[in-house]
């Protein structure tokens, strides 16, 4: 075992680049034990060992970052992987130099893909030149990033290893295989008819989920080979050779390989392009699958979600998506109602604002808002003093002024006649000032209705200027509807429309409405814009009283139901990719 795991930890500590060191330690009877060490000239790899033993003790990969020494200006990794051969548990360990722990995913792959064989190395170390080869050819598809560089580049080593002319690397489809890619060659047209056996061949193997070899050696065993023979025909080919891809147990593609008359394939080929497939499958699958789009890796995620549902004993998955789906199709193809919902606020349909006529203080208040009121009814009082005395001044000079009047008239003074005459007219204007002043004093109920707004119950003695705003009255005997709709949803709404309000104060009680208007200019208000829409309630309704809030849905039509609750969605969308359109 010493002597296998020896060998396999030089080969990989080769192979994986910027490697300094390396130590793999497997239990036996007595504890664990270190079985292999690599290291360069100069390199201590016992410093693996506190790596080593977090792997073994969490059971799950373990990276340790080592900073940069006074003699060495790059900064080192060390990753150690939880490993199991046969009823052995052990890790393995590797010092990865001027490496980031972020960049370690690579090197983490390539050991637990080369663990699978350490396995068979001990069993068979005569095979370690055959572990060597699909090792190396592992490594050739983790060093590119890109999958379609990765199998060029494979094809192209796997073709110069096995002195072969062409080798071809595709995967499976519903249609059937497909070439991806064509050693020695990076660009390939599909439907060139040599592609085209090509795939016809793969699918010849894997429909058999079996290696076919055509001319077959002595030992192969019995095959179809009728696709292959059409293969190697027309170009001169002498041999060719398909080895299926598989990943989970399930077969993802193939590998055809084609050599030239006179270099058939023997057993010891065919076992080894056995091996190299085996290997290369799951590395291959998994390049794939990380350089898919998102439209592919999502045919991929539900691919396998039907795979799942179709094994036995997954009653309640299957169930779960046949739900799925009829919600889906009752989504797409039934229709509902489609509404447009607005913050609706109840105004009295005739509303009137008291306000004071004249600079003063509040003297009376015998309402406030909620009460209601009779026409002709004194709301509020001012203060009237200052105007009585100064009606008490008006008057005593306007009966001065009339007593000198009749003495300028007994001496014929014409001219003091004349001058006392307009001082008198003066007078009585003033007076009749006053009394209309004293009139405003008292705020009177233009009609019956109910206080909406005013309360100067805690208001009394404060002064108050002419055109303030004291009361509003809004009559009883008719309400109007003020919708805001939002910006997005005005188009849908139209004179005439039906619809409900629902208050908060009579939530059990709709109230029926009809639009009546639409003001055609928007408002901006706590961050959102949005139309007034005024509304008339229909049909006698409940205990309603102006300023209750709530909110309405008027009837557009009839939509689909996934329309409906999307919509708002995708307009947003729409308006989001137009911002960013160049």
């Amino acid at each position: 075992m010493e002597s296998a795991a020896q060998t396999w930890l030089t080969r990989q500590c080769k192979l994986i680049r910027g490697v300094t060191q390396g130590a793999l330690v497997l239990a036996d009877g007595s504890g664990l034990a270190v079985v292999a060490r690599w290291a360069t000239d100069g390199t201590d790899s016992t410093a693996l060992d506190s790596t080593l033993n977090a792997a073994l003790t969490r059971r799950q990969v373990a990276t340790q970052a080592r900073p940069s020494t006074a003699g060495s200006s790059l900064a080192c990794c060390r990753v150690a992987i939880p490993i199991s051969i046969g009823s052995r548990a052990g890790a393995v360990a590797v010092e990865v130099e001027d490496a980031k722990e972020s960049e370690l995913g690579p090197v983490v792959d390539l050991l637990t893909l080369g663990t699978g064989w350490l396995g068979v190395l001990a069993e068979r170390e005569a095979g370690s030149a055959r572990l060597v080869t699909a090792f190396e050819l592992v490594g050739v598809v983790l060093e590119h990033k890109n999958f379609k560089a990765a199998a060029t580049a494979v094809a192209t080593d796997l073709a110069a290893r096995l002195e072969c002319e062409r080798v071809s690397i595709g995967f499976t489809r519903k249609s059937g295989s497909q070439v991806e890619a064509l050693s020695h060659s990076t660009d390939f047209d599909t439907r060139v008819q040599l592609i085209r056996s090509i795939a016809s061949a793969m699918d010849e193997a894997v429909d058999q989920d079996a290696a076919v070899v055509y001319p077959p050696f002595s030992e192969a065993p019995a095959r179809i080979t009728r696709e292959h023979e059409v293969l190697v025909q027309p170009d001169g080919i002498g041999a060719a050779l398909t080895v299926p891809l598989a990943h989970d147990g399930k077969i993802i593609g193939a590998i055809t390989l084609e050599r030239a008359a006179g270099a058939e394939f023997d057993s010891t080929s065919f076992e080894l392009c056995e091996d190299i497939a085996a290997l290369l499958g799951p590395a291959l699958s998994l390049q794939r699958e990380a350089s898919a789009g998102l439209l592919e890796r999502c045919r991929t995620f539900l691919a396998r979600r039907r795979d799942e549902l179709r094994e036995p004993g997954r009653a309640t998955p299957r169930l779960v998506a046949g739900l799925a789906l009829f919600s889906l199709a009752v989504l797409v193809f039934a229709r509902g109602d489609y509404r447009v919902t607005a913050e609706a606020t109840l105004e009295g349909r005739v509303q009137r604002a008291i306000v004071s006529g004249l600079d003063g203080y509040i003297a009376e208040a015998n309402v406030r808002a909620g009460d209601t009121v009779r026409v002709g009814q004194v709301l509020a009082k001012l203060d009237d003093r200052d105007l009585l005395l100064e009606g008490r001044k008006w008057a005593g000079r306007r009966d001065q002024l009339q007593k000198e009047y009749r003495e300028a008239l007994a001496l014929r003074d014409r001219a003091q006649v004349n001058i006392i005459s307009a001082k008198m007219t003066q007078a009585r204007a003033q007076l009749e000032l006053l009394e209309e002043n004293l009139l405003r004093t008292r705020l009177i109920a233009p009609f019956d209705g109910i206080v909406v707004r005013g309360d100067l119950s805690q208001s009394l003695g404060s002064p108050i200027s002419r055109g303030d705003v004291l009361f509003e009255v809004a009559q009883l005997d008719g309400y109007r509807i003020i919708l805001e709709v939002d910006e997005r949803n005005i188009s849908d709404i139209a004179v005439g429309q039906r619809g409900h309000l629902t208050l908060s104060a009579l939530p059990r009680q709709p109230l029926p409405l009809v639009v009546e208007r639409l003001t055609p200019v928007a408002i901006a208000e706590d961050g959102r814009n949005f139309f007034r829409v005024e509304a008339r309630p229909v049909g006698p309704g409940p205990d309603l009283r102006p300023g209750m809030e709530g909110v309405a849905k008027l009837d557009v039509g009839r939509r689909q139901l996934i329309w409906i609750w999307t919509h708002s969605l995708v307009d947003w969308l729409r308006l989001w990719v137009w911002t960013w359109m160049p």
